[in-house]
């Protein structure tokens, strides 16, 4: 059994009060790597050399790294007479050991190396004697007078030198203790040399014995695998010149000095081969040994019981090893979450993306607890991903208890789990008839909630005498307190306290977390080729062209050459009103809140409520048609000195752009104005007009006090709207300027134009900054948003740049027409041409999908965060076409969904032969509509 080397010397001079222990670990010996994953591994260099206490004293312990893992330190005579220095028994980076060493290990083995010097005769006479040298002069890193010969030479005839203490000490133990290199020297020459164990130096040798040279076998394993340390520590050479020493001398070694090594003396002794070649009886000799070395091991200082571990698990097998690990690693493990005050944990989530948070989510029941319960930072998610939620939706959620379930996959929807609508569905069961809206089952539901109430009958007296409605639930008087988050939250708990849904141990309340999971999920629909939203259609305005449109989650709104304003519900295609009043068609619209405003050819602009369908105002002033218009709401442009925010306009403005080449400002009524617009010169709305184009003005674009205007005199204009004053007349366009857009972020404008070219402009300055070529007819629509600027051109092309520095993106080329209608998020474009609706994936610029096909054209689309509504013409009729990708969310069944369906005006399902009915009577309804 291979015994480890050990070797105690004073520490330099400077340091004595420390000791330095050096260890060498004994060799494994032929351990398949595969079984044994550390046995090839060197020792981590935070192992080889540390520092501990033992019983009041420093002590340093050094792991010696040798070329074969068990060769002794060279000392420095030996290092300076073979031209090596102390380490260069380090391989080098071939992995062999250098030529000189080779050399003098070769010579050393084969005794032919012979004293170079002869040694001084002892003048040492007695202890104590002025010629002893003393301790701290006889560490390693002393310089010698005279080294001591590579191999004593018995038959010099010449008293040796004395070794010094420390080395003489050294070889003491190093006898007691006999090492593998002392086992190896003892094989005789008809014994099979084992190659596992290196081949040491031998005992003194005679004068007779110089001559003898090794086998050439074992000369060459020495030349290739030996690691020979200083010959006069060799444990045997060592062991021969303590016997030569007298009884004097070897009195004067102090083996007090020895024990700063017995701290690892008690370290466990390894054997070199596998465990299962250990005989049966050598294995309960080990059991029995076990309390004895758990002990010593309990005994050693935390850094040496690390070195020694490590060594234990080098000499383990993989199963062992994957037993340790899954033992390890998680009392390693913190939960830092748990440890952290709560506020302090939640403000190391924040910085955590949405991915990793569901991750976290899935650690532990205290994780998940914590990263669902952050309603604050789900709800900073939506706002930073942009995800827009409809007015009305937040309270929905907590009404209907959203934020109990968990509701993921393609198919999954927010169902509703608030108590009207058990007692709704427990009802139905027993009647069948009655539906959601009845009025009868709303008065009975609140007439049967103070029986079913479980509060405290002074707390509902309390209610009784409150001013709001007395049968109004405590959630929402909640929610219609100025909120936040957390109260949301609050509300969502007492609407619908503990639903039986999901498990109970995992049963949490997360609002905003479902809010995020559901927009994200109708988000990725969209890019999903395989989703199916909800298809219906419903026929609009005849055959007539669809010139403008525009739509929120209520309503669709639709203006049409037709002279007619149609507004339908977006849900089921019903018709809701039609707004009727001028006489001739309808070309540009906007609406805020319920305010409509329309321009036509009959050179009127005209005010509607949307509700009633009535029209409040008709502005008079143009000459030819109303051809483009915007609302223009105050806007912070600035703050003050003071930082008081400055406010442009002051009050919302309409501005129109007519053929006649002007523009005009109008003040857009309010409600309960009581004003009425007479004639031109007698409007009380009438601002003033913007004179300076010299054709029609086809496109406007406006943001605080800016406006722009292009026209198709081939300039573009930037005007002051506060005063009306031309800041520029930007020129650079040869042809028309058909499209216009602001940059507010960066003060510049964009203008595309029928000579093929798209240019941005500086406000400031009036100059051209960049001109965007690559188109190659006609760029009739611009787009900006998300920072990215979308332009279409009747190339059939769209191209998106980089607002920035003007660089193309991308171009997306599918269609085979001139692209009539587009318009684009930070995600994806929805683009019509001549025949589909196709649908893009901005980043990527590929074609998703078709989202229309067999169309006869396409003459608006327009989409939000879930719904895609377009103008196309069908078989020469005219349909709004509604593609909504969150009708899953709402539980529409997927056998309902990706379907075209055709609806009346009533929004009821129709054939195709009613549809077919529908349009021959529309067409008769055409014929009397005023031109």
């Amino acid at each position: 059994m291979a015994t480890p080397h050990k070797l105690a010397v004073p520490f330099p001079r400077g340091l004595s009060h420390a000791r330095e222990v050096e260890f060498q670990p004994p060799t494994l010996g032929p351990l398949d790597p595969k079984k044994y994953p550390l046995a090839e591994l060197s020792t981590p260099g935070a192992l080889r050399q540390f520092t501990f206490d033992k019983s009041g004293q420093s002590v340093i312990f050094r792991e010696v790294i040798s070329y074969t893992n068990y060769a002794l330190p060279l000392p420095d005579a030996l290092g300076k007479r073979s031209g090596l220095n102390r380490h260069a028994h380090h391989s080098n980076a071939s992995g062999e050991l250098p030529e000189p060493f080779l050399a003098i290990a070769a010579e050393l083995v084969s005794g032919k190396r012979r004293t170079r010097r002869q040694r001084r005769p002892n003048t040492r006479s007695s202890r104590g004697s002025s010629a002893e040298p003393s301790r701290a002069t006889h560490s390693w890193n002393t310089k010698f007078d005279e080294s001591p010969p590579a191999t004593p030479d018995a038959g010099s005839g010449v008293d040796r030198k004395p070794l010094p203490k420390e080395w003489l000490r050294a070889r003491k133990v190093a006898a007691r203790q006999p090492s593998a290199l002392s086992r190896s020297a003892k094989l005789t020459s008809d014994e099979p040399v084992d190659p596992i164990l290196p081949i040491s130096t031998t005992p003194p040798l005679v004068e007779s014995d110089l001559e003898t040279a090794t086998t050439p076998e074992i000369e060459a394993f020495v030349r290739s695998h030996a690691s020979l340390p200083s010959p006069s520590l060799s444990p045997i050479t060592a062991a021969a010149s303590l016997d030569n020493l007298s009884e004097e001398e070897q009195g004067d070694i102090d083996t007090d000095d020895v024990a700063s090594i017995d701290i690892i003396q008690n370290l466990p002794k390894f054997e070199t081969g596998a465990p299962e070649d250990t005989p049966e009886d050598v294995r309960s000799d080990m059991v029995d040994k076990i309390p004895e070395m758990l002990a010593n091991f309990d005994s050693f200082p935390p850094q040496l019981q690390t070195y020694v571990m490590y060594q234990l698990l080098r000499r383990c097998q993989k199963p062992t090893l994957s037993l340790v690990a899954d033992m390890v690693n998680p009392a390693l493990k913190v939960d830092f979450l748990t440890a952290l005050p709560v506020e302090m944990g939640l403000e190391v989530l924040k910085h955590l993306d949405v991915q990793s948070m569901c991750r976290a989510a899935q650690v532990s029941k205290k994780w998940r607890q914590i990263v669902d319960g952050n309603e604050t930072y789900w709800r900073e998610r939506l706002e930073r991903e942009k995800f827009i939620m409809p007015e009305g939706e937040v309270e929905r959620a907590v009404r209907e208890g959203w934020g109990w379930q968990f509701s993921s996959g393609p198919n999954s929807c927010e169902r509703n789990l608030s108590p009207e609508e058990s007692l709704l569905g427990s009802f139905k069961s027993s009647t069948g008839v009655v539906k959601a809206s009845s009025p009868s089952l709303r008065s009975s539901k609140r007439k049967a909630a103070p029986e079913r109430s479980s509060r405290p009958a002074k707390r509902r007296k309390t209610k009784s005498v409150s001013n709001k409605d007395p049968e109004e639930p405590d959630w929402k008087k909640l929610f219609q307190e100025p909120t936040g988050p957390l109260t949301h939250a609050s509300a969502a708990a007492l609407a619908v306290p503990e639903p039986d849904v999901g498990l109970p141990s995992l049963r949490q309340l997360h609002l905003y977390k479902s809010l995020y999971q559901r927009h994200y999920s109708i988000r990725k629909a969209w890019m999903d080729p395989e989703a199916k939203p909800r298809h219906f259609a419903f026929r609009a305005h005849g055959r007539h062209v669809v010139t403008c449109l525009q739509f929120d989650k209520d309503k669709i709104l639709t203006g049409s050459d037709d002279t007619k304003i149609n507004v339908y519900s977006t849900s089921t295609g019903k018709l809701l009103r039609t707004l009727v009043g001028h006489d001739g068609g309808v070309w540009a619209l906007q609406y805020d809140g319920n305010t409509l405003v329309s321009g036509s050819t009959d050179r009127s602009v005209r005010v509607w409520d949307i509700n009633t369908g009535e029209c409040t105002q008709v502005f008079h002033g143009h000459t030819s048609t109303v051809r483009c218009l915007v609302i223009v709401k105050p806007t912070v442009v600035g703050h003050t000195a003071k930082g008081v925010p400055i406010m442009m306009p002051k009050q919302p403005l309409i501005i129109t752009g007519s053929r006649d080449s002007t523009l005009r400002v109008w003040k857009l009524p309010q409600a309960g104005d009581g004003m009425e617009a007479t004639e031109d010169n007698d409007q009380p709305y009438f601002v003033r007009a913007l004179n300076g184009h010299h054709q029609s003005v086809r496109a406007i674009a406006a943001h605080g006090d800016t406006l722009v205007s292009g026209s198709y005199d081939s300039t573009v204009r930037v005007w002051r709207i506060s005063t009306g004053d031309v800041l520029h007349r930007l020129i650079g366009h040869t042809q028309k300027v058909y499209s216009v857009v602001l940059d507010t972020a960066r003060n510049r404008c964009i203008s595309g134009s029928m000579d093929n070219l798209v240019k941005v402009w500086s406000i400031e300055t009036g100059q051209c900054i960049f001109n965007l070529e690559g188109h190659t007819s006609l760029v009739g629509l611009l787009d900006l948003g998300h920072e990215r600027l979308v332009s279409a051109a009747a190339d059939s092309t769209l191209r998106i740049w980089d607002p920035e520095s003007g660089q193309c993106k991308g171009t997306l080329s599918a269609h085979t027409g001139a692209i009539t209608c587009f318009q684009h998020d930070a995600h994806k474009v929805i683009s019509g041409s001549d025949r589909t609706l196709k649908l893009w994936n901005l980043k990527s610029g590929e074609c998703v999908k078709d989202l229309l096909t067999d169309l006869s054209g396409v003459w608006q689309v327009r989409f939000d965060e879930r719904r895609c509504v377009a103008a196309v013409q069908r078989q020469e009729s005219t349909y709004i076409e509604v593609l909504d990708f969150g009708a899953g969310r709402d539980g529409v069944p997927i056998t309902e969904r990706g379907i075209r369906k055709v609806v009346d005006i009533m929004g009821k399902e129709i054939s195709e032969s009613e549809d077919e009915n529908e349009m021959t009577d529309t067409e008769e309804e055409d014929e009397v509509v005023p031109a």
